[in-house]
């Protein structure tokens, strides 16, 4: 059964009270009260979604109501009703937190739009809110005493890994929430295109910071020493993803992320959070490449038939990874991340897998590309780079393929 959001109105006359009860008892679980002490004593005790308040009223002030409530939930939408509108008044209601400010009488027309308004802004703030909560809860979990200890008995790998890979979607969430942040400042009432970016924005922290908790789950597997089933994800959805994550990377410097799709999607026998994971730190690895704006293009290609893995064996500007352990099984999923930046020295290139080894002397860790080269290798999958001095380098992974099944979860 779906429990429809409680709409609180407050005025001291029967009239508005009962007209709004008429208007709105399909779509609310509407309370109507005369006065703001009873207003106050139900919201203490019952969650409230939107509140529609007289200002003018015998008792307290919608005004006072109105403080009283954001008191007992800042989250609550309110909208401010009066026959005796002043600037002033509208100000201290906007201040205050009112999200809307009518007018009375008060046509249908006006009075739904701005409720559809309120309702809106309330989702908004609970998504926000859940998505906070979830970020606390993983903060806690990862500074958790117990689970440090267990951390502890485990590779340092495996522990900087982790703190590694959650560090990409955490920079995703620090953007999205610094653009939420600017979006939002002075703004009280959200509507039209405007209102639709923010709930974008919203959902794409929400979905970062799933990211967060999938790679969590992830290391505690490796912790526990505990097997999953054998994942799959859709390629194009993951190159989607993938898109939407760079996005607002502070890495792409002015620069752009080209994406080529599987004519045919097909799913990539790993997990979702896992290929995320591989692309974005090749990516990013790309862009930094170089300080000059780039295109930095990855392309899908599928082979229906076995690679002939004869020649894949290391050679000056060249590197192989994982060929002993290679699923060559059809259909396989070629991922490439090709770069304009300047390429790599052959005697780096013989070391780029190794953990901790790093050519950013001031922001490199040297886990990024150890952290792919063992994802990779988990999924019986192969790592090729090539890379001449001067003309880029191209990354490019193979991975077990599997007709899509329609119900695979991309984490």
């Amino acid at each position: 059964m779906v429990t429809l959001p409680t709409l609180l109105i407050v005025d001291d006359e029967e009239g508005p009270r009962h007209s709004l009860r008429m208007v709105f008892k399909k779509d609310f679980e509407v309370h109507a009260v005369d006065n703001g002490d009873k207003a106050l004593e139900f919201a203490r005790s019952h969650p409230v979604s939107i509140a529609i308040l007289d200002i003018r009223m015998s008792g307290k002030s919608g005004i006072e109501v109105l403080r009283g409530l954001k008191a007992i939930d800042a989250h609550i939408e309110i909208i401010m009703l009066t026959a005796y509108e002043t600037i002033e008044t509208a100000r201290q209601a906007l201040r205050l937190g009112a999200c809307d400010y009518l007018s009375k009488p008060f046509d249908l027309s006006t009075i739904r739009e701005a409720v559809a308004r309120a309702l809106h802004l309330r989702r908004i703030s609970e998504t926000v809110a859940n998505t906070s909560e979830r970020l606390k809860v993983l903060s806690d979990q990862l500074n958790d005493s117990s689970l440090k200890e267990e951390m502890a008995r485990t590779t340092t790998e495996i522990y900087a890994g982790a703190l590694h890979d959650i560090n990409n979607p955490l920079t995703v969430i620090t953007g999205y929430v610094e653009m939420l942040s600017l979006r939002l400042e002075g703004v009280a009432d959200l509507h039209g295109a405007d209102l639709q970016a923010v709930r974008d924005d919203v959902a794409m922290l929400a979905k970062q910071v799933s990211t967060c908790a999938a790679i969590t789950r992830r290391y505690l597997r490796f912790v526990n020493k505990r097997s999953p089933q054998m994942p799959e994800v859709s390629v194009n959805q993951v190159l989607n993803d993938v898109q939407t994550l760079m996005r607002n990377h502070p890495s792409i410097k002015g620069g752009h992320l080209a994406i080529k799709h599987l004519d045919v999607d097909t799913s990539a026998q790993i997990g979702g959070t896992e290929l995320i994971q591989i692309l974005l730190n090749l990516c990013i690895n790309a862009f930094q490449s170089t300080d000059q704006a780039q295109t930095v293009w990855v392309t899908a290609e599928r082979f229906d038939i076995k690679l002939n893995t004869d020649h894949f064996k290391d050679s000056p500007g060249e590197r192989y990874l994982g060929t002993d352990n290679f699923n060559n099984e059809p259909p396989v999923i070629a991922l490439s991340v090709l770069d304009q930046g300047p390429g790599i020295p052959n005697d780096v290139l013989a070391r780029i897998f190794e953990p901790y080894f790093t050519t950013k002397a001031h922001t490199g860790t040297g886990l990024g590309l150890a952290i792919v080269a063992r994802l990779v290798k988990a999924q019986h999958g192969l790592i090729h780079v090539k890379a001449r001095p001067g003309d880029g380098t191209r990354f490019t992974i193979y991975l077990p393929g599997k007709e899509p099944t329609g119900s695979e979860n991309p984490f």
